[in-house]
């Protein structure tokens, strides 16, 4: 784009705005309905942004920052759109939407018009007001967005607040204690801003600390912009939560949640190849869960568990399979995001890196990080929707920083009175449940290889000297009987790359009515002869299977054919 065009549109010539416009229309289209998804929003926020440019064009002073300029204000404009014009996710309790000093009807009327409040700022005010209180860029990252000093940034901050203050007052329970942000700020009042934006140098912040415990004055002016921040922040959705307060949050709706349906994408990538799975799901309160999806390798799927039962319907197969789940089975199972946070982040640690927009949706992306020793960090990042606080993307990373699975929401809807007939299996004619083959589901428990030697009455087979992570645990088949699953990970990756079973009654974790291949495998010194079945899912290529002197032995995983035949093998006795 030249130069000279910028430089005419700005001194008035409609003609090279004509051209300028058809330039950068199409891209602007395209960064917004990515962003939002929609296509009329889309166009609302471009129609938007046009006009602001055409407007304060002649304030550009740097023609070769004009790019990097209109996309920052395409960008507010959409986080301004959807914060403050979005609709409320179909089914959500309204009360949740509550900041805490508002009643919902406040709430609700408060943010349509501080969207208008913000839209009449002036423009610099503007973008710098939403790049760090919606966005959630601190002073010093705005200052380099904009190639301002940080100065200018906090006196434009400074003066937008001081604006949307008269718009907040007549909503706050104690206007008489609000924040007094003139335009002319005290010294005082600089200072304090610098403290709670972070921007304080650590010598002048501690000096800063100990003047402030010996000045109840400034004690309560502190007070006061803090709790008028606080409430500011609660309106544009600028979060600074702790990952146990938003476990709290994630619980608050879950209480208040009756029934949800979603449809999932779960997306394995392999040396950055995706494979992925659809699954359509309902759940409804207590414990009625519906699942259905289709796979390679089993065709189309039906899942429901209810009432402590779980069947399986294989379409292509004609088969149903029916497990009954055990009491902590069910207690997992049941609807717990909560839990399934506090896992995510076990051992990890945390950060919340700001608001996003996923689908139109205003998230929460909060990242998740392990440290491998000697090789660096291992992150998992997790987005929400901050109007229900529901999961909305997983992304799974290796160490060296590749995305290896990924789990988005594509779609969701909360509250929809879903009937119980939905949770009922209707089989076609002829089809019967075989109910004397039913067995029992218990979780994986973690276990040592001694307690494992017990519970098998021999020493179990492992992979020695390998570096390989290593995972033991056992699940429960029958009474006193069970399988030993032993899960090996390379050091950095996020998933298994393969698992070996072994126990003294017959596999159960193989897919029913599957076509075998006999093979011939070495195992302990010994030639036997297993099954090879090739399996085509995400994480698992083939399975193999063998017995030897009465106990039933699987591995499988991401391994080739060859590679996974060579397993049984290298697998020897712990040492007892």
């Amino acid at each position: 784009m030249k130069n000279d065009l910028i430089g005419r549109a700005r001194q008035g010539d409609l003609a090279a705005w004509e051209v300028l416009i058809r330039e950068i229309y199409p891209q602007a289209s395209k960064q917004a309905f990515c962003l939002l998804r929609d296509k009329d929003l889309a166009q609302d926020a471009v129609q938007n942004t046009m006009l602001k440019v055409f407007n304060n064009l002649s304030g550009l002073k740097d023609d070769g920052a004009f790019t990097g300029w209109w996309r920052r204000i395409l960008t507010n404009e959409i986080y301004l759109l959807l914060r403050f014009r979005s609709r409320v996710m179909p089914g959500i309790a309204l009360e949740l939407l509550n900041t805490g000093e508002l009643s919902v009807e406040d709430a609700v009327t408060l943010k349509l018009e501080m969207g208008q409040a913000i839209e009449r700022l002036p423009l610099e005010q503007q973008q710098i007001l939403l790049d760090i209180d919606v966005r959630g860029l601190n002073l010093q990252e705005a200052a380099e967005a904009y190639n301002l000093p940080l100065g200018t940034v906090k006196s434009r901050l400074f003066r937008a607040r001081a604006r949307l203050q008269e718009t907040l007052k007549q909503y706050r329970k104690k206007p008489k204690e609000r924040a007094d942000m003139t335009l002319e700020s005290s010294d005082i009042k600089d200072r304090i801003c610098d403290y709670l934006e972070g921007t304080m140098e650590a010598v002048d912040r501690n000096a800063f600390e100990q003047e402030l415990s010996q000045n109840p004055a400034w004690q309560e002016e502190m007070k006061k912009q803090k709790d008028f921040l606080t409430f500011l922040h609660a309106l544009t959705g600028k979060i600074s939560l702790t990952v146990a307060e938003i476990k709290d949050k994630v619980q608050a709706v879950i209480e208040k949640t009756e029934d949800y349906e979603e449809i999932v994408d779960a997306t394995f990538f392999e040396q950055g190849k995706p494979t992925t799975m659809t699954s359509h799901i309902w759940f409804k309160k207590p414990d009625c869960y519906r699942t259905e999806g289709d796979s390679a390798a089993t065709g189309p799927i039906t899942v429901i568990m209810k009432d402590g039962m779980m069947l399986s319907w294989l379409a292509d197969k004609r088969q149903v399979r029916k497990l009954i789940l055990s009491q902590e089975y069910r207690e997992r199972a049941n609807f717990n995001f909560p839990d399934s946070l506090k896992a995510m982040a076990e051992n990890k640690s945390s950060r919340i890196l700001g608001t996003e927009y996923l689908q139109g949706r205003s998230v929460l992306h909060v990242q998740f990080s392990e440290q491998v020793p000697g090789l660096g960090e291992m992150n998992t990042h997790h987005w929400m929707d901050k109007e229900t606080w529901m999961p909305i993307r997983t992304e799974y990373y290796n160490v060296k920083g590749e995305l290896v699975n990924r789990r988005e929401v594509r779609e969701l809807r909360l509250n929809q009175g879903l009937p119980d007939s939905l949770f009922e299996l209707d089989l076609p004619e002829g089809v019967t449940i075989e109910e004397e083959n039913s067995q029992v589901v218990h979780l994986p428990q973690d276990i040592t290889l001694t307690e494992a030697a017990e519970r098998l009455c021999q020493p179990p087979y492992i992979l020695a000297g390998q570096n390989y992570k290593i995972k033991h645990q056992w699940v429960e088949v029958k009474e006193g009987k069970g399988t030993l699953l032993s899960t090996y990970s390379v050091l950095g990756e996020q998933n298994p790359l393969f698992i070996v079973t072994q126990a003294s009654v017959p596999n159960t974790n193989l897919p029913p009515n599957s076509s075998t291949e006999p093979v011939e495998l070495e195992f302990d010194g010994r030639k036997v002869t297993g099954g090879l079945i090739k399996i085509e899912l995400a994480g698992v290529k083939y399975m193999l299977d063998w017995q030897d002197n009465g106990y039933y032995y699987s591995c499988g995983g991401q391994l080739e054919k060859d590679e996974l035949l060579k397993i049984p093998g290298k697998l020897t006795q712990a040492e007892s």
